[in-house]
């Protein structure tokens, strides 16, 4: 790896995809870089249970005109796809007033405008993942969006081709009635009756991915730390000093990309960002055939997407407070929605049962850019439900920011002050 290197080691706080693309990029332009690692293996947090789809095309901000309205009569069903705990709710007051104030039509046009302005790189950046031996077992046949009403269908079409408006993915197919779905894709039931294909689209699984950096990252020198959490963070002026229970680290730069605990880290430097755990869930179905593309349930709030020999499916967000705690309840809600949209699948006989914390943003935007005061301490979190799609190309961006001084997009719209 070959660059002009920043003006001395870097240390990356979090060992999840975020973190670690981050430290795969600063070492190819040169840096020394440490990742240091809470938990006892990378990857820990959000990274390893996903759904694995790579889709520039919907990463889209999650407030969006309407949603307030949509999601109030499900908000505290603990069966619904999106789930609130009432003890909870008091806490989120001010993170949902700001959800609220981004939900407008003009709020949302900038963050989509935004979010396309990220987005256009991902796979320009999973690229240069793959020409090093990373991720090289992504798949690449697109998904297959399917509705049980033809009318969303309709809209969520439209939402795909305003991104390819904005220069994000190729664009989508022409709405599909059921049986044009069904001939591409058995899997999918009767109660399916419009939706669309979205080619050039990818999905990869999300562990194999994790593992392939560490290997990647080891050989190339760079420093993994696991089980290190950081208990405090002090900016020195010339050098920043990080104190975890193996001792003091030290780094001309670090970044902080601890997902949703970078929350935390941030309000020990004076930066309090409302950067909650949106807790998501998955398990592995063993179909007798796996579909030939990843599938997009989203009246139901499901994406289904074949791994080797099982079927990952994942979806639910769930705000209670907790990192990990596991709720059935999220489960057989996934289910639920499973069974009217897929046939010849037995959800009974489900494995990998899973939950882990999105880190969530009340804009629906990363937290990418500088701590104010603090320089040399760079954020790279909150990312929402597209953390594995922007991985690489915000690792590419951190990197060019802190190397060349130039992220190469517009960083203004992520700042860490901007609540």
């Amino acid at each position: 790896m070959t660059g002009v290197g920043p003006d001395g080691p870097v240390v990356v706080v979090g060992g999840g995809l975020v973190g670690l693309s981050c430290a795969w990029f600063l070492r190819r332009a040169g840096a020394e870089v440490t990742v240091l690692e809470a938990a006892d293996r990378v990857g820990a947090g959000a990274s390893r249970g996903n759904a694995g789809a790579i889709c520039p095309s919907v990463a889209e901000p999650l407030p969006a005109p309407g949603m307030i309205r949509r999601a109030l009569g499900d908000l505290r069903r603990p069966e619904a796809a999106l789930y609130v705990a009432p003890r909870y709710a008091p806490r989120m007051t001010s993170f949902l007033a700001r959800f609220t104030a981004a939900a407008t039509a003009e709020a949302y046009a900038r963050g989509l405008a935004a979010m396309a302005g990220l987005a256009r790189s991902a796979f320009d950046a999973y690229d240069d993942l793959a020409a090093a031996g990373i991720g090289t077992h992504a798949r690449r046949e697109g998904y297959l969006f399917a509705h049980r009403d033809a009318e969303a269908a309709a809209g969520e079409r439209g939402l795909v081709l305003r991104m390819a408006e904005l220069g994000v993915g190729r664009g989508p197919g022409p709405i599909l009635d059921g049986s044009e779905l069904r001939e591409r894709e058995p899997l999918l039931s009767d109660a399916v009756v419009a939706g669309f294909e979205l080619p050039g689209e990818r999905w990869i699984d999300p562990s194999r991915l994790v593992d392939d950096l560490e290997a990647g990252l080891r050989s190339a020198g760079v420093g993994i730390e696991t089980g290190a959490p950081v208990r405090a963070i002090h900016d020195l002026d010339d050098e920043i000093e990080l104190e975890t229970p193996a001792g003091r680290r030290h780094g001309a730069r670090v970044v902080l990309a601890a997902g949703a605990w970078t929350r935390e880290l941030c309000a020990g430097l004076g930066l309090r960002v409302p950067l909650l755990p949106g807790k998501g869930y998955s398990f592995a179905l063993h179909p007798e055939r796996l579909p030939g593309h990843a599938l997009f349930l989203e009246d139901v709030h499901v994406v289904a997407s074949p791994m080797d020999d099982r079927l990952r499916v994942a979806g639910t967000m769930e705000f209670d407070g907790t990192m990990d705690r596991f709720d059935r309840r999220r489960v057989e809600a996934i289910v639920r929605g499973l069974r009217t949209a897929l046939t010849g699948v037995d959800p009974a006989d489900r494995t990998e049962e899973w939950v882990g914390p999105r880190p969530m943003t009340p804009d629906g935007l990363p937290l990418i850019g500088a701590v104010p005061r603090h320089p040399r301490i760079v954020v790279a979190s909150g990312h929402n439900m597209f953390g594995l799609t922007l991985a690489p190309v915000t690792g590419r961006v951190v990197a060019g920011a802190i190397v060349d001084g130039d992220p190469g997009v517009d960083l203004a719209p992520f700042a860490t002050d901007r609540f």
